[in-house]
């Protein structure tokens, strides 16, 4: 009996969907038309001999002449490379630092007949093989093979398993060419079920989508199947936090390039297809019911967890949707929400939000999601004290300097603050600590590195607006603003204000973006004065004048160069739209 996962792509999944099924057969291999030769031994030593001194003119020369050449092996005492291929294998060295003459190989090839393209070498490797595994950036030579002889790509390495060619190219981290290469010519009828899940697990897993968006366009099954280690497609895909928005930082350029690009979605994958014929076909429903059953409840709340973990809100609402059950617990008896506000996962933490608008009209329901969040792990901590926290899935540390840190700390913690019922906020967990103590106590060193950041900057800052005033002062020429002591001022204000931890949520980064503001202006009114004071004294010498203002505008630009992405993030960061939307009114 054949093993499922066993079974061909097309047997295990029939589809209507038009795929390329290659062009007809390829021209016949070139006969040899010549007479029987006498000296033959002769002739195959010396052709040898050509190989092994890499003569490649006389070994062409030799071919166009003796056709029959080409599917000689030749062993040489030129250890791997000369295990028994032929000519074409010699051509291909199985070292990679080493080069290809693309033009020789392109002759060998177009010499040789196409059955001879199928010889293997002492290692079980067509020449095909040896280019894929050696040298896979050349595509256009395995084009060129598999357009004289498009069945190498069915030929197998003896000692590489039963993988085919497509997934061993799959797997190398510099194939991803070679790969789509071989895929576009690969019959779907020499792919088994695990092949197929394999190579969509291996573009989840190295970020190449092509192949993996292919193959479950035409089997959508195939995401619930088994690769070769015993995991399923999706839960790879569930593991790869860079293959969502949500887990990719992108900086503001790419993400206006992401937000123009139109992606036509997949079908959901737990749709039932129908075939052109307007009828669903009942062998992918059996299929797809067969290779459910190894999915227990637990394992499913395990793929919706390890979802969690990494931050990706889009598998959840998108792949998973109305299945996500929000009160699954993990083995710590945290529920959905209490793992977004651990990991920080602001997008997760928003389907609350979302939750609500979707189960408006069923107060039963809202009612339950409240329940949750008021639940307990099993150190009797509330979601409140689980943000309180700092714990190893915090993510928190890719974001730039103390101060921030502990303003976006503070910020979750009000947010989870205004929707948890008032009695949680005094709420005690097995360490008789309130949410607000675990917070004070989790964050204390990051309250003084905060502290000690503000005032190392607000104190250069202040040397800084110093020196503008003085210089000011003194100027001849003054223009508005450029002896305006508030920067001064406002950076005094920061040195001596009290510290408290509601402070580095509002009025501390408020201050300080009033103080950065004010001292790049007070700068660039006072680059505008010395300029102009420069060009008054020196007047008619250009020649010092323009370099003059020039080198004084470097450390000038430096400082601000530094500073400025600074006060953008803490503007942002302040009284920019936030982490928390309430404004989305779609969850599924």
């Amino acid at each position: 009996m054949v093993v499922p996962y066993e079974r061909s792509l097309v047997e295990a999944y029939p589809t209507r969907i038009d795929g390329n099924d290659g062009d007809a057969a390829m021209e016949e291999g070139l006969n040899a038309g010549h007479d029987e030769i006498s000296n033959a031994d002769d002739i195959n030593a010396t052709f040898i001999k050509y190989v092994k001194y890499k003569d490649w003119d006389n070994v062409i020369k030799l071919l166009r002449e003796h056709r029959q050449l080409g599917r000689l092996a030749v062993y040489t005492d030129m250890g791997i490379e000369g295990k028994g291929g032929t000519a074409l294998h010699h051509a291909i060295s199985p070292f990679p630092h080493r080069t290809v003459n693309v033009r020789i190989v392109e002759q060998l090839v177009e010499l040789m007949a196409k059955e001879d393209l199928e010889r293997q070498d002492g290692f079980g490797q067509t020449a095909l093989v040896r280019l894929m595994l050696y040298h896979p950036e050349r595509v256009e030579l395995a084009k060129c093979m598999l357009e004289k002889n498009d069945k190498l790509v069915t030929i197998l390495c003896r000692y590489e398993g039963k993988a085919p060619l497509v997934v061993l190219a799959e797997m190398m981290e510099n194939a991803k060419g070679m790969a789509r290469c071989l895929y576009s010519v690969t019959p779907h009828e020499t792919l088994r079920v695990t092949d197929g899940a394999q190579l969509i697990s291996l573009g989840f897993q190295l970020n190449r989508f092509d192949i993996a968006w292919d193959l479950i366009q035409r089997y959508p099954q195939l995401a619930m199947a088994k690769d070769y280690n015993g995991n399923f497609p999706l839960e790879t895909l569930a593991k790869n936090r860079h293959g969502f928005l949500s887990g990719s930082r992108l900086n503001f350029w790419k993400k206006i390039i992401y937000n123009g690009i139109h992606i036509r979605p997949l079908p959901p994958i737990n749709d039932n297809r129908v075939n052109k014929s307007g009828q669903s076909d009942q062998r992918h429903l059996s299929n797809k019911n067969e290779n459910q059953k190894p999915l227990s409840d637990q394992k499913e709340n395990q793929r919706h967890f390890s979802c969690l973990e990494r931050g990706h809100a889009e598998f959840l609402t998108h792949f998973l949707g109305e299945a996500l059950d929000i009160q699954a617990t993990n083995d710590k008896r945290q529920n959905v929400f209490q793992i977004a506000a651990e990991c920080r996962y602001h997008k997760v933490y928003n389907l609350i939000y979302l939750l609500n608008e979707f189960l408006k009209e069923d107060p039963d329901k809202q009612k339950k999601i409240q329940k949750i969040l008021g639940s307990r792990d099993n150190f009797e901590n509330n979601i409140l004290h689980t943000v309180a926290k700092i714990t190893s899935l915090s993510q928190i540390y890719h974001i730039q300097g103390a101060a921030l840190q502990m303003q976006r700390e503070l910020q979750w913690f009000k947010e989870v603050e205004s929707i948890v019922d008032p009695k949680d906020c005094e709420s005690v967990n097995v360490d008789n600590r309130t949410p607000r103590q675990v917070f004070t106590d989790n964050h204390n060193d990051m309250g003084k590195e905060a502290e000690k950041s503000m005032k190392e900057t607000a104190t250069s800052c202040t040397v800084v607006g110093a020196l503008i005033v003085t210089i000011m002062f003194a100027a001849a020429i003054t223009v508005p603003g450029g002896n305006d002591g508030d920067t001064v001022i406002m950076f005094l204000g920061i040195l001596t204000s009290r510290y408290s931890e509601d402070d580095f949520r509002k009025s501390l980064p408020t201050k300080m973006i009033i103080g950065l503001f004010t001292l790049f202006l007070s700068i660039a009114t006072m680059m505008i004065v010395f300029s102009c004071a420069l060009y008054i004294m020196l007047k008619g010498k250009s020649s010092i004048v323009i370099p003059s203002i020039l080198l004084a505008s470097v450390p000038v630009t430096s400082f601000i160069w530094m500073q400025f992405p600074f006060l953008v993030e803490l503007v942002i960061s302040t009284f920019g739209p936030g982490l928390f939307d309430r404004n989305k009114k779609k969850l599924f």
